[in-house]
């Protein structure tokens, strides 16, 4: 089934340019994602995704509460979330193995939303990448959407902060925060490190079931 906007069908872009030209809300709510205030993120139970890996949770987990990930660059944050369940998972993707992860990713959420009372639908979020001048940030961003565009689900892209409006040429280290109870993510930015403590970071929205 194809990725949708506002629950219509999108067409692979040819460029971030070309997406942001079609959909231009999508630019306007990467400038709101961008100016959030900074709020303070404990990270006790917090469960820590490096670069090539991925993690999904669900409310009821008692031992994790926020899934976290950080230092992105040219790689791409990214969060599918089921609004029936509250299944998330958190992946940091660096274009690697861009083909074989994103089916992983929908899989882990779908494998933990199979409650037919808890009716909802995939969410997607894409945070980080910037203008470099080999493009590499770019042709991830490119990829990922098609790798999504190939999924069988429906897949709803909500956030879209990648290169073309997240930080343009300023190269921009980027952490993310999808916060279980209450749901709500967060994007961090600020030089403070997990290890100094808790760290900051500029809230997005707040997810309600």
């Amino acid at each position: 089934m194809p990725l949708l906007i506002q629950n219509r069908r999108i067409e692979r872009p040819g460029s971030t340019v070309d997406l942001f030209a079609r959909y231009p809300h999508l630019q306007e709510n990467a400038r709101v994602f961008r100016s959030k205030p900074v709020v303070d993120v404990d990270p006790k139970c917090l469960l820590y995704i490096q670069q090539r890996e991925f993690a999904a949770t669900t409310p009821a987990d008692n031992s994790v509460a926020v899934l976290g990930s950080d230092d992105a660059t040219t790689c791409h944050l990214v969060l599918v979330r089921h609004t029936g369940s509250g299944a998330a998972c958190l992946a940091h993707c660096d274009g690697s193995s861009t083909w074989s992860e994103v089916p992983l990713i929908v899989k882990a959420v779908t494998s933990l939303s199979k409650d037919p009372a808890k009716e909802g639908r995939l969410e997607l979020h894409l945070v980080g990448g910037f203008d470099d001048e080999s493009k590499t940030s770019h042709k991830l961003s490119l990829n990922l959407l098609s790798a999504f565009q190939r999924q069988k689900e429906d897949i709803h892209l909500e956030t879209c902060c990648i290169t073309g409006t997240c930080f343009h040429s300023v190269i921009f280290s980027l952490s993310l925060f999808f916060f279980i109870q209450p749901r709500a993510i967060y994007v961090e930015s600020l030089a403070a490190m997990l290890a100094q403590g808790p760290c900051y970071a500029f809230i997005l929205e707040v997810l309600v079931m």
